[in-house]
């Protein structure tokens, strides 16, 4: 992923709003309960339904980012980029990135996933959640 975040505002893709800390809190409130899903899932469901919830669950802590610094985004790949902003490492990312892709693959195109890789994202998606709680936290 070599795009900038100033990219996706240009191509329309991410607004400008006022800032929403009420939206963003509630928006990371669902995040936590679908990533606590997610981990419930783990060994009794199919994988695809792991990795599906555990990506849903970090673009709502990541939008959350983007509800309290005035955007909205109508880009997946625009709200991980936005965490590139807040300090996260260029590999949890470019792996978020990963799992952004396969989870496209099992919404849109009857992909699956496999239990490593539903299991990756959990423990990835569980680090990056709890890393944006502490930047929320701050404001």
């Amino acid at each position: 992923m070599v795009k900038e975040f100033e990219y996706f505002i240009k191509k329309g893709d991410v607004k400008t709003q006022k800032p929403d800390m009420n939206l963003s809190k509630a928006t990371f409130k669902e995040s936590m309960e679908r990533l606590e899903f997610s981990k419930s899932l783990l060994n009794i469901k199919k994988s695809k339904y792991i990795l599906e919830n555990a990506y849903e669950s970090m673009r709502e802590a990541a939008d959350s980012l983007l509800y309290i610094d005035g955007f909205k985004s109508f880009s997946h790949e625009a709200s991980i980029v936005y965490l590139a902003k807040k300090g996260f490492s260029d590999s949890d990312i470019m792996e978020l990135d990963r799992f952004r892709k396969i989870r496209n693959g099992i919404k849109y195109y009857g992909g699956d996933c496999e239990d490593s890789d539903a299991q990756l994202a959990v423990k990835l998606v569980d680090r990056i959640v709890h890393k944006i709680k502490n930047i929320i936290d701050k404001n």
